[in-house]
């Protein structure tokens, strides 16, 4: 009786001491999980809108490259008056850029009557007959362009074409515009008509599935939306604004907030998505024009390093409270002992606290669960640290160009107004070299984007080896880089790393083995003298860039 009397009271312990360590186990794991949760979804969310903020860069560059080739199609209008031959030049454009639908040659004269008009169809590049020329001239691109300056191009909104033939199909549109002076005075201008949908989706097709892709104008209508019944709807009469759809937008719409990241919970028809809105610059500088750049998730997606987490920690959890049970059973010193050490290591690692070292020396269940735990702790760093470098490795792509590795436009930009604010403070000069590849276009043409793109690594790897190893090399876009020398005792010091940098580029590149001869341009701009900040810094070496690649001489 007594013996029973004693198994009995051994068992009520046991018991007890096993529901101990078991909620001691599912206390640790849910706070563990909880407060990981929290982080998780927090640089998800974060991931998600250095995401949308590198895709609105993205296409600020497309926007840049449009309006780079309206001009130089309208400096050849100035300079080109053959008109069969500066149809040739509008259809060879045409035929590179996909996205580009028309593109003519407007003069001042006659109402505005188109010159030369060379349009898409299908596959075919049609060119119209005099009798099809229109007048033009009550048009925005026509007037509105002809008072701008030469160089300048004006930017029209998204809209939905009407003109044409009656049959024509009604696509989503924007035009560019831009001057053609000739002799001092303005004859016309040329006008490139671009798709939106083509020109969008070289940007939203590398989107992986679950994403979502919105885009709207400075008044909140939707010009891209995953239900496409949503787009243009003024152009139907109707209004559907992004901040009707998504409340907290409205701050990016007003100019309260440049970002906004929120969350909306799942319906019968849609599951429950994170959203994150960037406000983007659009038109030419000073008009403050801007578009609102949106990307939505599945909320699922964006929780599923916390769903991985949460397994691990419940295997784990398991795992301990199965060890706990075998443990109680023991009820000794020896057992109750090591369990008080894990408990307080459990306790640490929910507070993020160091704890002592854990009994894995052991070659009993104690031992085992102190390994197991260790295995837990374990996993959950190795998950935290593969988290932190998916945050770090979008960093990086945040602030470098990904075909080259130099650093990106946004980088350049902020590393240029540091060594502004220095050289104001130390009073010795700055440097900033603008550089342009000769005919990278042609190489394009002839070789493919493929061997562009080598090139334009290959151009990376000898402006880094060509200049000193304190300054500051980025790809702007394009074929256009930068060089961002500091402390530079005078202008003859920043000349001699010019002609270095020339000088580099007399022997062919190597690309895959072959020799490409290319040349560049050299502009280069010196604070305080050519300029009083950092806008005004590049605008001086952009121009004397330009004044090289013109006078058609390989000098700085």
């Amino acid at each position: 009786m007594k013996t029973r009397m004693k198994w009995g009271i051994a068992l009520r312990l046991g018991v007890l001491l096993a529901s101990f360590s078991v909620f001691a186990a599912v206390l640790a794991g849910y706070y563990t999980f909880d407060s990981s949760r929290v982080r998780l979804q927090g640089r998800a969310e974060q991931s998600l809108l250095a995401t949308t903020q590198v895709l609105a860069r993205h296409m600020q560059a497309g926007f840049g490259t449009v309006s780079r080739d309206t001009a130089f199609l309208a400096s050849v209008a100035a300079i080109e008056q053959d008109k069969n031959v500066l149809a040739d030049v509008f259809r060879a454009s045409l035929i590179t850029h996909p996205s580009y639908q028309q593109i003519r040659f407007i003069g001042v004269q006659d109402f505005g009557l188109e010159l030369v008009r060379i349009d898409r169809r299908g596959d075919a590049w049609i060119r119209a007959s005099e009798e099809e020329l229109q007048e033009k001239a009550h048009f925005p691109f026509v007037f509105e362009t002809l008072a701008l300056a030469p160089g300048e191009v004006y930017v029209s909104e998204f809209g939905i074409n009407h003109e044409g033939a009656a049959d024509a199909e009604p696509l989503p549109v924007f035009s560019m515009a831009s001057p053609v002076v000739r002799g001092g005075q303005v004859r016309g201008v040329v006008v490139v008509r671009v798709a939106a949908q083509q020109f969008l989706r070289n940007f939203n097709t590398a989107l992986p599935a679950p994403y979502g892709f919105f885009l709207s104008n400075r008044w909140g209508d939707f010009l891209v939306h995953p239900d496409a019944s949503q787009a243009f709807g003024f152009d139907r009469g109707q209004r559907i604004l992004i901040q009707d759809s998504f409340a907290p937008v409205a701050a990016l719409v007003e100019g309260s907030q440049e970002e906004v990241v929120l969350s909306q919970p799942g319906t019968d028809d849609d599951e429950a998505r994170v959203f994150s809105f960037v406000r983007m610059p659009f038109g030419r500088q000073g008009e403050e024009r801007f578009m609102v750049v949106g990307l939505s998730q599945p909320l699922a997606a964006v929780q599923g390093e916390v769903v991985n987490l949460g397994n691990s920690i419940l295997k784990m959890l398991l795992v301990l409270s199965a060890v706990g049970v075998v443990l109680a059973g023991w009820v000794s010193r020896v057992v109750t002992q090591p369990l008080k050490t894990m408990v307080r290591a459990t306790q640490a690692l929910t507070q993020g606290r160091s704890h002592g070292v854990l009994p894995v020396q052991r070659k009993d269940e104690v031992g085992e669960l102190a390994r197991s735990f260790q295995d837990m702790e374990q996993q959950i760093s190795r998950q935290m640290t593969e988290l932190n470098a998916s945050r770090d490795a979008m960093a990086h792509l945040a602030h470098h160009d990904a075909l080259t590795g130099l650093p990106n436009r946004r980088m350049f930009e902020q590393r240029l107004a540091q060594a502004l604010e220095l050289s104001r403070r130390s009073g010795r000069d700055c440097a900033l070299l603008f550089v342009d590849l000769d005919d990278f276009k042609a190489v394009n043409d002839a070789w493919g984007h493929a061997v562009g793109d080598l090139v334009l690594q290959a151009v990376a790897r000898t402006i880094v080896g060509a200049v000193r190893q304190a300054d500051t090399v980025a790809r702007l876009a394009g074929d256009e880089f930068t060089v961002l020398c500091e402390n530079v005792d005078s202008e003859d010091a920043a000349l001699q790393v010019a002609a270095k940098l020339e000088l580099a580029f007399e022997a062919p590149l190597q690309i895959e083995g072959q020799p490409l001869p290319m040349r560049a341009s050299i502009g280069v701009g010196l604070f305080p003298r050519d300029a009083q900040d950092a806008h005004t810094l590049l605008a001086s070496a952009d121009a004397a860039m330009y004044r090289v690649k013109q006078s058609r001489r390989r000098r700085v």
